[in-house]
């Protein structure tokens, strides 16, 4: 695929504050050309003993027309990818971790090298889109980290991350926060 896929890892989708700010930015970004992935109605499972062996019967025979491979030749072939999570135990939701095992596909979405070190074959660039109660901040949020490892395996080199924090503090004005979060959009883009 060409364009934005837009991976909607929220859990709360009607009054989800992340999946709003990953609406901005993608409609900031201008891409008419958006396909969506929400995670909680995907159907995608934590890879076991019996899907890795199929898994890599398939890879072994250089055979990715399953199935199965469908969501990470999209994750490859695209140009834009918005990721949309909220802060969740530390990082991110669990579906957001099965989508990753999922895709994380040796000679689709990377190719280890004559030293084993994994290379990356996909060039998009890379929002996170991720709201927090509390007062984490990026620095301390376990999900930018795990997605920014994730990000250097797969070869993607741009990677940009849209934030708001301390949204359920009792006090905030979460719609200031909100709206500070949106006006930073075109600097995240530019």
């Amino acid at each position: 695929m060409t364009g934005t896929l837009y991976i909607d890892a929220c859990i709360r989708r009607d009054t989800s504050r992340t999946e709003y700010l990953a609406g901005e930015l993608i409609s900031a970004l201008g891409d008419t050309d958006v396909e969506t992935i929400v995670l909680e109605s995907a159907g995608i499972l934590p890879l076991n003993t019996d899907i890795l062996d199929r898994r890599d019967a398939f890879i072994a025979s250089d055979d990715f027309s399953d199935p199965m491979f469908d969501h990470a030749k999209r994750f490859k072939d695209a140009d834009t990818i918005v990721i949309a999570a909220p802060y969740w135990e530390l990082s991110f939701p669990s579906t957001l971790k099965a989508y990753f095992e999922n895709i994380s596909v040796p000679r689709l979405t990377y190719r280890y090298d004559e030293n084993g070190i994994p290379r990356g074959l996909c060039r998009a660039r890379l929002f996170y889109v991720t709201t927090r109660g509390g007062p984490t901040t990026d620095d301390e949020d376990l999900g930018i980290s795990i997605i920014r490892g994730l990000c250097r395996m797969y070869g993607i080199e741009d990677m940009r991350v849209l934030s708001a924090s301390s949204l359920d503090i009792v006090g905030n004005d979460v719609d200031a926060i909100l709206s500070d979060a949106v006006s930073r959009i075109p600097g995240i883009i530019s």
